[in-house]
């Protein structure tokens, strides 16, 4: 088999051509995941009655349901009630004035909220509990002791397992292809329908995650540099 150069050079300014749309499928779903995941985790391990068996027992059952498939779900059922909810809200858009690619950030938001929740869970259990109590003997809040104390600790823990869930997340993007929704891998493809050059458009999707997975991981090492630098000097 030879491998066409020219072909991948194509396919390459093709896929770059869609890397916005999959940036907004990897950090619009990160930085709700960050937000909401840290809110669920400190409301698991501080036991918030009610809530936390809730979210336990959401997170137990999403984790078992794979993203393509949850993804297929959503977007029937965006299909099939989206317009209905507009017009009962008394919206007058209709479901063509609408991005699809909506549909699967909403998807790798779901799945990102889970993953970072678990991975955030695990940091704080990481912090020694005689901290708490250290913080109260202080006359600190519960508030003040996550915020002043615990956070502060934990997130040089998480970094590592975070890195791993953005590139998760860079993996996952490329999944809403099977909904039709435009992104580095289905970009990739356009010349290769016209070429009939599969391969190299595949190759050139690759390169593209390849070199974005790169780049996190090297944020990820300063980062976790920096702040080990931070710990070192207190």
């Amino acid at each position: 088999m030879n491998i066409r150069l020219d072909a991948i050079g194509e396919s390459l300014v093709y896929a770059i051509k869609y890397l916005p749309e999959t940036l907004k499928l990897i950090f619009i779903p990160l930085t709700i995941g960050l937000f909401i995941g840290t809110v669920t985790a400190l409301i698991r391990v501080y036991r918030t009655p009610v809530l936390s068996q809730f979210l336990a027992l959401f997170i137990t059952i999403y984790q078992g349901i794979p993203i393509v498939v949850a993804l297929f779900l959503y977007n029937i059922l965006y299909l099939m009630k989206f317009n209905d909810i507009l017009e009962a809200l008394h919206i007058t858009k209709t479901i063509a004035d609408i991005d699809s690619i909506w549909i699967g950030i909403f998807a790798l938001t779901m799945s990102a909220v889970c993953t970072i929740s678990e991975v955030m869970r695990g940091a704080l259990l990481s912090i020694d509990k005689g901290q708490n109590e250290a913080g109260f003997s202080a006359g600190l809040t519960k508030v003040q002791i996550v915020r002043r104390i615990i956070l502060p600790q934990v997130v040089p823990v998480a970094i590592p397992p975070l890195v791993n869930s953005i590139v998760g997340l860079i993996k996952g993007s490329s999944i809403v292809y099977v909904i039709g929704i435009a992104e580095v891998l289905s970009g990739a493809l356009i010349p290769s329908a016209r070429r009939y050059t599969f391969f190299e458009g595949y190759l050139a999707a690759a390169l593209v995650y390849w070199g974005l997975t790169i780049i996190i991981e090297k944020l990820g090492t300063l980062i976790e540099e920096h702040l080990g630098k931070f710990r070192r000097s207190l």
